[in-house]
């Protein structure tokens, strides 16, 4: 049996409800119809036979004068009687029985074909002597024939509401879901692989389905962004790996045709040399997918930044003064913080070495260590080449270069470092910046909480 629709479903379950309130109202309807208008004619038998009774009047000889009185208003039959019961004129309903006299009480009366409602009323009218009765009489088949009116026209009604109902609420779900199926369609391109650009961009709906397409949107978007990094990731990392490889060949293939020990040895270290590059573009790779998949944990201990600062300023001194570079550090001291100390040494390391690698030959660095009593922070600044603004934004993504003469020479480095740097500090819980300038120099900062955020 095939299943019904998302779409019939919501169909089926409004017009089955319209259905029951139909239906409640219909009964509704039907209890309400005998009780208002038995109640009405009820209200209207006594009405009329009161006002009767104030039209009847005595003439000078002491008699009911009857001339000019209407024994006939709004179906009411009305008739007056001596005080004993012998009716003396009026109007009289056929095949009405024999009905005792009750002053002002209601009486139902009928002979098994017809029903009537009886209303007697026992007065005296002014300056006479004697009390007479005036009895008004009404069938119910007229209040009836007026409820099934009523009750055929909720009949044929009500059919074509639940109808329109029906057709209104099949028409209105289509509309609705009508955004779902080219979600669905889009998802299916998607999935299949031919279309990562593929989105749903609807327009102008502006409702919960409109947020719902919105989002996969965003979705796509970021599936997009993630399979070209992925892409790109794949072709940096081809290319990092290459290199070293093809001359760790090169060199052992060198190294196997000389026969003298000197060229071996050479040969044997160019190849450790590049073996260690590959080690450590190897181990960063697993650290940020490690960090990527939340699996990489902070070793966190209390330690003095400042002096942790003082020793890594002291080891890139020699770095600096290999292009004559003049290093000068400013540290607070006592900046003691929680936190992973090898990380935060790595850091300053990676912005040190970067800062050296780039900068001017005779040129400045200048690092920075304050704290604001919530966090260190951390800066390091050269007067060297400098990156574009347009660069700026990138510098970040791993295995990016800025430019040639960035990257070029035997010490380019792997395109990792800056990738590093970022997520160690937000690992922490800090943020990291930079401000640069094209033939001005650089400077990255850095905070890091003193204590660890609470999780």
């Amino acid at each position: 049996m095939k299943k019904l629709s998302v779409k019939m479903k919501i169909t089926l379950w409004y017009t089955g409800l319209i259905v029951i309130i139909l239906g409640a109202i219909f009964a509704a309807v039907l209890l309400a119809t005998d009780k208002v208008l038995l109640l009405g004619v009820q209200n209207k038998l006594e009405e009329e036979v009161y006002d009767f009774a104030e039209e009847l009047k005595i003439d000078n000889a002491g008699r009911l004068r009857l001339e000019k009185l209407d024994f006939l208003k709004d179906g009411v039959r009305l008739a007056v009687y001596h005080e004993n019961g012998q009716m003396i004129t009026g109007l009289v309903s056929s095949g009405l029985p024999a009905t005792p006299f009750a002053d002002e009480l209601l009486q139902k009366a009928g002979n098994g074909q017809q029903n009537w409602f009886v209303y007697d009323f026992y007065f005296k009218p002014r300056h006479a002597e004697n009390f007479y009765w005036v009895r008004g009489t009404v069938p119910l088949s007229s209040a009836y024939a007026e409820r099934d009116k009523i009750l055929w026209q909720c009949a044929l009604f009500f059919p074509l509401l639940i109808l329109l109902a029906a057709l209104g609420g099949y028409w209105i779900t289509k509309k609705a879901f009508r955004p779902v199926t080219r979600i669905t369609e889009a998802a299916a391109q998607i999935s299949s692989g031919s279309d990562l650009s593929k989105r749903i961009e609807l327009e102008g709906a502006d409702d919960e389905i409109d947020t719902l397409a919105k989002t996969f949107d965003g979705m796509f978007a970021r599936l997009e962004a993630a399979f070209e990094a992925e892409r790109q990731f794949t072709d940096d990392a081809s290319h990092e790996l290459r290199t070293p490889t093809s001359v760790i060949i090169a060199q052992a293939e060198c190294g196997l045709q000389q026969p003298d020990s000197e060229s071996k040895q050479q040969a044997l270290q160019v190849v450790l040399q590049q073996a260690r590059k590959m080690s450590k573009l190897v181990n960063q790779l697993l650290q940020l997918a490690r960090a990527d998949r939340h699996q990489a944990s902070l070793d966190l201990e209390v330690f003095d930044l400042s002096e942790l600062t003082e020793i890594v300023a002291e080891e890139a001194k020699g770095l600096a003064a290999a292009k004559a570079i003049t290093l000068t550090a400013e540290i607070e001291p006592s900046v003691m913080v929680q936190a992973d100390q090898t990380l935060l040494m790595r850091i300053w390391l990676n912005l040190l070495t970067n800062a050296v690698k780039y900068g001017r030959q005779q040129g400045q660095i200048w690092l920075t260590l304050t704290s604001d009593g919530q966090n260190a922070i951390g800066t390091v600044r050269d007067d060297g080449i400098g990156i574009s603004a347009d660069e700026l934004p990138k510098i970040w993504k791993r295995f990016y270069r800025v430019n040639t003469a960035r990257s070029g020479g035997a010490d380019s480095g792997t395109g990792l470092g800056l990738a590093m740097v970022k997520w160690m500090v937000e690992s922490h819980g800090g943020t990291v910046s930079v401000v640069s300038e094209i033939g001005v120099g650089s400077s990255f900062s850095f905070t890091i909480p003193l204590r660890p955020l609470e999780k």
